[in-house]
């Protein structure tokens, strides 16, 4: 029947007929069949149904050798043992194997997690045919909206897609997954068709994405025109950028969260600090957008205000066309722009940085000196001992502390106290830590540059990083003194109970809430710190290198810049959030006053409630929140349907994009927050409600759906591995595919929390 693709020969017979006459059944095989090698495939009647899919439950047993019936017999038989009880009624097929494949892969005709009319298509192109299904490779994944306008130039790529397109309309069914390969003829050839099951899924396929796509592509073109106040010539958009909203409030954030951390931050806080600190003035720009609730970074707004004020324009822009077509050449660095892309501050070896990069670029002599000079400029101003701008807003920080207490033991009504502090927030919090950190990201680079010039060695480093006093290790022997009885429960939460691991989510508990859950598994014990001496001979080599590069500072007060200013921005988070911390409190307690649902304030804007300070209308606080609640839920399942790339190019890349190989897979759209299972403590430990990791999404592991685990992570899978659809069928919230560095960072955890929806891991 189809037309656009090939389906190898096939043999189905039943366990029964197997059993009452194998020779006949091996003969007949033996018979149908000429090529090498053959493949025993499982056909349970418990596999691919619609609401379970049973996906690399039962075996299927690959190279089987046709001329040797032992050996066809062992496969059909190892088949069967698989099936367990019952097994009479089932069924086996016996499939030519394909040879010289070029390409391999699973293709789904809908989302997985939400059946929004998305094709993903992951594939190997390795000639292996397991690695995307089970055990991972060097796969890519590729992303396409079903009614893109455009054409799809990969022709591999363009002609499965004609092919999918014809299975939904054979099948009159557009949920499907596809096993296929190319062989080096790139002839397609279809393994394997079953239903996406609709199990434990939000069924979002009846959204109509087109039009609001539509939108979307027509926006990023205007935004990314030439703008009179801006420098550069096109625009890129990023998730993780700068002030990165992905691992602040995730990538898929409620209203909420994401109106306040526009609020808070990127809608003109971050310009202001950075007008303060000498960089260019982007006051009237937004720094994050939402497509779709999406929230993206301009990255074009974020380019221009690392630019000094001072420096020549043409010059400027220049820089800012560089910064870009360096980011849209190496898209890996969308993380970590301002280590890799940008040069915003002076250091020590930047000047040979300046000369090495920017020399083979169009950039003279004499434009790359003005570069340096004016970066010198800045941080000249932002480090100085005695005036240095680090310092000023470390004294505005304590101003907040003054103003929550004044606020917070009013008698102002609960609308007023959460204007107060989100405003006090802002100009006593969130801009002076926003110039902190600025300073604490001038005094990394110095730091990696003490490393990289030879004033101190990598452990050394690690010696002096270990030495600096923060929160957090205030935290950790606090909690210790705790458990010791030197202090009470009450006196920690005093000073830490605020906290919570989503800042900006209202539904996070605070510790104060939640002590028990966040520290019961902990057994803490006091850090351990060493002082750190640069010695004569180090402070000696700073020296020269502050003389010889014409920074105002010596050796010792860049030393002690480096420690406040890393130390600072740590403190001054923790002061900052205390007060957000308790406006959403504060927030809660309206919604408990007037009836509105604790679970329905993350769809809540702030605005709204911000606005009732110096707003007064007909309606009623119950009305106003209900009517803006209802509204943005139904905004809110665009955003949970639509499907976007983490760095936009081009206008396109809203309607096709690939995933990086290094990008972990969330599968379902949960949230789970419990203790960390290691694969070596499988056998004698205790699954249930669990997470789980294991190196590999091999079907092998199958057995820990039967043990209720709480959620999965595996370090190496791809988006349509067979865990992967294991997970989304079950509903159990899983990262598949977190890549070396994550999975490492993450299995050290004792309590972890995975938000899938967001795209967030937090280490509770």
């Amino acid at each position: 029947m189809i037309k656009t693709a090939r389906v190898l020969p096939v043999f189905l017979f039943s366990v029964a007929a197997y059993k009452k006459d194998k020779f006949s059944v091996l003969n007949k095989i033996s018979e149908r069949f000429k090529d090498e090698f053959l493949i025993v495939r499982s056909s349970s009647k418990n596999e691919d149904g619609a609401e379970l899919s049973n996906t690399g439950h039962f075996e299927s047993v690959l190279n089987v050798p046709r001329e040797n019936p032992e050996k066809i017999a062992g496969a059909i038989e190892k088949v069967i043992a698989s099936y367990k009880k019952n097994s009479a009624n089932e069924e086996i097929f016996v499939q030519s194997q394909l040879k010289n494949i070029s390409t391999a892969g699973v293709a789904f005709t809908s989302d997985i997690d939400t059946l929004a009319p998305y094709y993903v298509i992951n594939y190997d192109e390795s000639g292996s045919t397991d690695s995307v299904t089970g055990r991972g490779g060097r796969f890519k994944t590729f992303v396409r909206f079903k009614s893109s306008p455009t054409i799809c130039s990969d022709k591999k790529l363009s002609k499965l897609i004609r092919s999918l397109k014809e299975l939904e309309e054979l099948f009159v069914f557009p949920h499907l997954d596809v096993e296929f390969a190319f062989d080096k003829k790139n002839e397609l050839y279809i393994f394997q068709v079953r239903r996406i099951s609709r199990a434990e899924k939000e069924d979002l396929s009846s959204i109509d994405l087109e039009a609001s796509l539509i939108k979307i592509h027509k926006k990023i073109t205007k935004l990314s025109s030439l703008h009179p106040n801006l420098l550069g010539d096109h625009a890129v958009y990023g998730v993780m950028p700068d002030w990165n909203p992905a691992e602040i409030i995730g990538l898929k954030p409620k209203q909420l969260a994401g109106s306040l951390y526009k609020e808070m931050i990127t809608d003109s806080i971050w310009a202001y600090q950075r007008d303060n600190y000498g960089y260019r003035n982007l006051r009237s720009h937004p720094l994050m957008l939402l497509f779709l609730g999406v929230p993206y970074i301009d990255v074009r707004v974020d380019f221009n205000s690392f630019i000094p004020k001072e420096l020549d324009e043409k010059i400027a822009k220049k820089l800012v066309d560089y910064y870009l077509d360096k980011l849209i050449a190496k898209p890996a660095f969308h993380d970590k722009v301002e280590f890799e892309i940008v040069h915003s501050c002076f250091y020590f070896n930047l000047p040979e940085k300046l000369r090495n990069e920017l020399g083979g670029r169009g950039f003279s002599d004499e434009e790359i000196e003005k570069v340096k000079t004016s970066l010198l400029s800045i941080t000249n101003k932002v480090i100085n001992f005695r005036t240095g701008l680090y310092k000023k807003d470390l004294a505005q920080i304590e101003i907040l502390k003054e103003k929550y207490d004044s606020i917070v033991n009013s008698q102002l009504s609960a609308v007023d106290k959460i204007y107060w502090l989100v405003e006090d927030s802002k100009r006593y919090g969130t801009l002076p830590f926003a110039g902190i950190a600025r300073s604490a990201f001038i005094a990394t680079q110095f730091i990696r540059s003490f490393v990289e010039l030879g004033v101190f060695t990598k452990d050394e480093h690690d010696l002096f990083t270990g030495s600096f006093r923060t929160i957090t290790s205030d935290l950790h022997d606090d909690l210790a003194k705790y458990a010791e009885k030197q202090i009470s429960k009450e006196e920690f939460m005093e000073k830490y109970g605020h906290l919570r691991p989503g800042t900006y989510d209202i539904l996070s508990r605070r510790y104060d809430e939640d002590f028990n859950n966040y520290f019961s598994v902990l057994k803490n014990k006091f850090v351990q710190r060493s002082e750190y001496h640069f010695t004569s001979t180090q402070i000696d080599h700073i020296n020269g290198l502050i003389c010889a590069h014409g920074l105002n500072t010596t050796a010792e007060q860049l030393i002690q810049f480096i420690r406040d200013s890393i130390e600072g921005r740590e403190y001054a988070k923790f002061i900052f959030t205390r007060s957000l911390s308790k406006a959403l409190s504060l927030i809660e307690e309206l919604a408990v006053k007037y009836g509105v649902k604790r679970e329905d304030l993350v769809y809540l804007d702030i605005k709204t409630v911000l606005n009732l300070y110096a707003a007064l209308d007909y309606r009623d606080v119950k009305e106003i929140f209900d009517a803006d609640i209802t509204r943005n839920k139904l905004s809110y399942r665009y955003t949970k349907a639509v499907k976007l790339p983490n760095l936009i190019r081009k206008a396109d890349d809203v309607y096709f994009f690939f995933i990086p190989p290094e990008e972990p897979n969330f599968i379902t759209h949960k949230n789970v927050t419990a203790e960390v299972m290691k694969e070596e403590q499988l056998k004698e430990g205790e699954l249930l409600k669990k997470i789980v990791f294991i190196k590999s999404a091999d079907p092998g592991y199958d057995f820990l759906f039967t043990r209720n685990i709480g959620g999965l992570v595996t370090q190496l899978g791809g988006a349509n591995s067979h865990m992967a659809v294991r997970c989304a069928e079950l509903g159990i919230p899983a990262i598949i595919g977190a890549g070396e560095h994550n999975f490492n960072s993450w299995i050290k955890a004792k309590v972890l929390e995975i938000d899938c929806l967001n795209r967030q891991v937090r280490i509770i």
